[in-house]
């Protein structure tokens, strides 16, 4: 006997190409929101080009905050970003306007989770560029 996933992947999976869109849109969407975050952080703290420090501050190290704390940020984004997936997924044989009302809250929900977390976590030393 098949579960009930396997089952629901052999019928519709994810070879819709509607589907690697949903999915491609949800990183994109956290990619965005998380250098928005980052320029928010250059600016305050007056970096010369708060954009050009943002785009390098999403892929490299930041002095000054724990591995720990920068990993554990980035897996809630990951897992945000995997549970509007599958909200999205689950909710694929439902009405159009319920699917997107679904997947926006559980994508706002996840959004606020992170940004939180990045908020309280943020050292809030001065002289960190």
């Amino acid at each position: 006997m098949n579960s009930g996933l396997e089952d629901s992947l052999a019928r519709g999976g994810t070879d819709h190409p509607s589907d690697w869109a949903w999915i491609a849109a949800i990183f994109a969407l956290y990619l965005l929101i998380g250098y928005g975050l980052e320029y928010r952080s250059k600016k305050r703290r007056g970096a010369a080009r708060p954009a050009k420090a943002a785009a390098n501050g999403l892929f490299s190290e930041r002095t000054g905050v724990d591995p720990g704390q920068r990993l554990a940020s980035r897996m809630l984004m990951l897992c945000g970003a995997l549970a509007t997936g599958l909200a999205g997924f689950f909710t694929r044989n439902v009405p159009t306007a319920v699917q997107f009302a679904t997947v926006g809250v559980v994508a706002l929900l996840g959004i606020f989770v992170w940004a939180y977390f990045d908020y309280r976590t943020e050292p809030r030393g001065g002289d960190n560029p």
